[in-house]
């Protein structure tokens, strides 16, 4: 009894060991900018705030996208830029805002890094899949 116990044991703590040391897999798309993000801005406007962004494409052209809720506007305004390798341009907003800058996509669609100005006002944010 004592024997099939330690073998149980054993088995199960080889398992653990197993799953453990097996490579995290991203659940995002990892050749797409495509999808949800968690936004972390920074600003003397508004210090500190935390926020979720939807992006997809315009349309069937990947050189632009839309973005839903840039800037915490809300999901029904959208924010249009464009890619160019990986530095994203944005254009404007469905609203017509003074919207300017630039972002910096990670090669493996795991983040984005801006600097944009809002109405006159320099706001820094990080984008990062949830």
């Amino acid at each position: 009894m004592k024997r099939k116990i330690k073998i149980i044991t054993f088995t199960i703590l080889s398992l653990m060991f197993v799953a453990a040391s097996c490579d995290k897999q991203k659940n995002y798309p990892k050749d797409s900018i495509v999808g949800s993000w968690f936004s972390m801005e920074q600003s003397s406007v508004y210090g500190y705030r935390q926020y979720n962004v939807n992006i997809d494409y315009n349309g069937y052209d990947s050189t632009h996208i839309i973005i839903y809720n840039f800037h915490n506007l809300g999901y029904e305004l959208e924010t249009y830029a464009s890619i160019q390798d990986t530095i994203l341009t944005l254009e404007m907003t469905s609203s017509f805002e003074n919207i300017s800058g630039t972002g910096h996509i990670e090669r493996d669609f795991s983040a984005i890094y801006w600097e944009y100005t809002y109405s006159g006002q320099i706001f820094e944010s990080l984008f990062r899949r949830p």
